[in-house]
């Protein structure tokens, strides 16, 4: 009897609390206004920091693909372009990014200051979504870095960086983000960052094209490219890259204060991760069967092409869709390389498959996945902000390589037998 009464005695609380269990589990309190303020705060903070974490992945990947001779310039380049763009997206670009009018096509040339004199209305401390979207610009800054490594001029780039973030940049971002044109008149949707990657591949094209090549690139009966014993490096530098693109997704979200949030934000990692897997896995099986053996700066490139795949709608996607959206920015970053040999555009950072191809790609492929979206609208969207922005850094470009600035530095010769 003593027994049966002990082991009563032990079982009503388990079932007790595995009857409350579920609804304990679903009494979750909504957090109030301030809890939210800071903590949407906080997370345009945290998406900021890994946008120049991108920034500096970005730099070592730069190292890792040049000649040791050219690492210095890499990395002052990184440097220089952030602070340019910093300086570039106060004075002018925040104000001009968000002050369009709905439908319009120009915001206003004003320098950015605080507001935060009803700080709940905003619901993020209106320095924190600055710092946030500076960083994005300084992100598209980077990735044109990286195209014109080891022969560009410091200062011709720099000049041209405060074009892009200053004013090029923010007029491409206002049509989308800042309620423009494309998102009133076309419904154009752009949930994760796809026009950045758009903006940022138009604007190296552009710069490859005015610059040229790197000396001897071209000079030989196969396309010489320049031995590095860095490759490591470069590889570590697109893993972080990978993950700094994680945060910015996570920035772009504009919340992160409730169960919903929560839940939709894993639906994103998990999109990332799978559309991530089948760039690389595809990327590996291409170079292997062209190539008789896979190629790792391929490979590379794929690592960021996923997330680059996937950025028009991460949410959306089931994953198999991003699976197969992946697996196509596997197959364009390790074929469109060659085409843009044979016109002779050296691309030193592999930034135009990347992020322009991949980013057109993934803006088009969002009316498969987001009842709301239109594929005509999506493609008239993203193709038009790309020949926008080629064409106005083209201009710009052109004026730098015949002004005093110039705009090739002189490079070293290269190897004997290279030409």
């Amino acid at each position: 009897m003593r027994n049966s009464t002990r082991l009563s005695a032990a079982i009503l609380p388990i079932a007790v609390f595995g009857l409350s269990g579920p609804a304990l589990g679903q009494e979750i309190t909504p957090l109030d206004a301030s809890t939210r303020f800071l903590i949407d705060s906080a997370l345009a903070v945290f998406a900021g920091v890994s946008a120049v974490l991108f920034i500096l992945a970005y730099g070592l990947r730069d190292i890792g693909l040049a000649r040791v001779q050219n690492a210095p310039a890499a990395c002052l380049r990184m440097l220089a372009a952030f602070s340019v763009t910093i300086f570039a997206f106060w004075l002018s670009g925040f104000v001009l990014a968000f002050s369009v009018e709905e439908g319009g096509f120009l915001g206003e040339f004003a320098s950015w200051a605080a507001a935060d004199d009803d700080p709940l209305s905003n619901g993020r401390a209106s320095g924190a979504e600055w710092f946030f979207h500076a960083g994005l610009a300084a992100m598209a800054a980077a990735i044109v870095a990286s195209s014109v490594s080891e022969r560009v001029r410091l200062w011709a780039f720099l000049i041209f960086v405060g074009f892009l973030t200053g004013m090029i940049y923010p007029i491409a971002i206002s049509w989308v983000w800042g309620g423009g044109y494309f998102i009133s008149d076309w419904s154009y949707k752009d949930g994760g960052g796809a026009t950045i990657h758009i903006v940022a591949g138009a604007a190296a094209l552009a710069a490859a094209f005015v610059v040229g090549p790197r000396p001897g690139r071209f000079n030989a009966k196969s396309p010489w490219i320049a031995a590095t014993t860095m490759l490591p490096l470069s590889v570590f530098g697109a893993g972080l890259a990978w993950i700094a693109l994680i945060g910015v997704f996570a920035g772009l979200g504009d919340t992160f204060s409730s169960v919903e949030d929560a839940i939709r934000f894993g639906g994103v990692i998990a999109n990332i991760s799978v559309a991530t897997a089948a760039a690389i896995i595809t990327a590996l099986m291409l170079t292997q069967f062209v190539y008789d053996r896979p190629g790792l700066v391929t490979t590379m490139c794929a690592v960021v092409a996923g997330p680059v795949t996937i950025a028009g709608d991460p949410v959306n996607p089931d994953l198999w869709q991003a699976a197969m959206i992946g697996a196509v920015g596997g197959v364009i970053v390790s074929v469109t390389p060659p085409f843009l040999a044979r016109f002779r555009i050296d691309d030193a950072g592999f930034v135009v498959p990347t992020h322009l191809f991949c980013g057109i790609w993934g803006a088009m492929i969002v009316a498969w996945v987001n009842p709301d979206a239109r594929f005509l609208g999506q493609a008239v969207s993203a193709l038009s902000i790309a020949i926008f922005v080629f064409g106005v850094s083209l201009m710009i470009w052109t004026a730098l390589k015949y002004s005093p600035f110039g705009a090739r530095q002189r490079a070293p010769k290269p190897p004997e037998g290279a030409a």
